[in-house]
């Protein structure tokens, strides 16, 4: 339990170090849904719901709400989680090779996710509620929780896999947006095919918008996105857990071997 309190502190300070990410949040998500308002026209706007199939009736700026404050959370977790993974990763193969337990920092991991992915979606649904009244804010939290999680996880497993930041940011950049336009009820009011429930954001979308617009909120895109996240945080898991697996100090006969090669000659020159 020592160890995991170590490991989870310093996750979180790894999280907190990141200035730029917090001040990109703390000044798009408010800037974002004061400007609604005034970047959409005063319109209604029908659209399908998929996760109900019910037709919705809202203003513009209310989809466009939510539509944009989804773009803003997902990228900066994403962006995030990979920048703290980047960072903590030799560190965190230096504590492996030194006998420190792999359990406890695989789960300091995860508990930084949640952590954060429970803040930022707070946040923003805070800020949401000062200028809108959302019919159940509690799935809007909900919603944009689970979007946080999917590319957070995301975020931990471009970090183990990609060669660079460049490359990370280009693929986060790219993704969020494949993923979250065709949702948008903005460019698709009326989406039809089998790709649009496959997506990662799609419980997430579908959560946030009959949250602030539908008179009941479906609990299977819930489902969805928590699928994505298990996945996602599983293959990260399983990757961070191989890549150190054999690093273990004296784990093989040659390691062992290596380490008394060091110490024999300072035992000798004591003589």
């Amino acid at each position: 339990m020592r160890a995991y309190r170590i490991a989870a502190r310093y996750n979180l300070a790894e999280l907190a170090k990141n200035t730029l990410a917090a001040l990109l949040l703390a000044v798009l998500i408010p800037v974002w849904i004061l400007a609604a308002p005034q970047i959409f026209a005063a319109a209604s706007l029908t659209f399908r719901l998929r996760a109900t199939g019910r037709t919705l009736t809202a203003s513009t700026d209310h989809v466009g709400m939510i539509h944009g404050c989804l773009g803003v959370v997902m990228l900066l977790m994403a962006f995030l989680t990979f920048s703290a993974a980047r960072q903590a990763g030799p560190f965190d193969r230096r504590l492996t090779a030194a006998g420190y337990p792999r359990t406890p920092l695989l789960l300091a991991k995860a508990t930084s996710l949640l952590s954060a992915a429970a803040l930022v979606a707070l946040y923003t649904t805070a800020w949401t509620l000062a200028v809108w009244s959302p019919r159940h804010p509690g799935f809007l939290w909900l919603g944009l929780f689970t979007a946080c999680l999917v590319y957070g996880a995301l975020g931990l497993v471009l970090a183990l896999f990609l060669p660079g930041e460049l490359e990370g940011m280009v693929v986060i950049f790219v993704s969020s947006n494949l993923d979250l336009l065709p949702q948008s009820p903005l460019v698709n009011p009326d989406p039809h095919g089998f790709l649009g429930p496959l997506l990662p954001m799609y419980g997430s979308t579908q959560t946030c918008l009959a949250a602030g617009l539908a008179p009941t909120t479906p609990l299977r895109p819930v489902a969805a996105s928590l699928t994505w996240t298990a996945a996602l945080t599983l293959i990260a898991l399983l990757a961070f857990w191989i890549r150190t697996r054999e690093r273990q100090v004296g784990d093989t006969p040659g390691a062992r071997k290596h380490a008394l090669s060091v110490r024999a000659p300072r035992l000798r020159r004591t003589r």
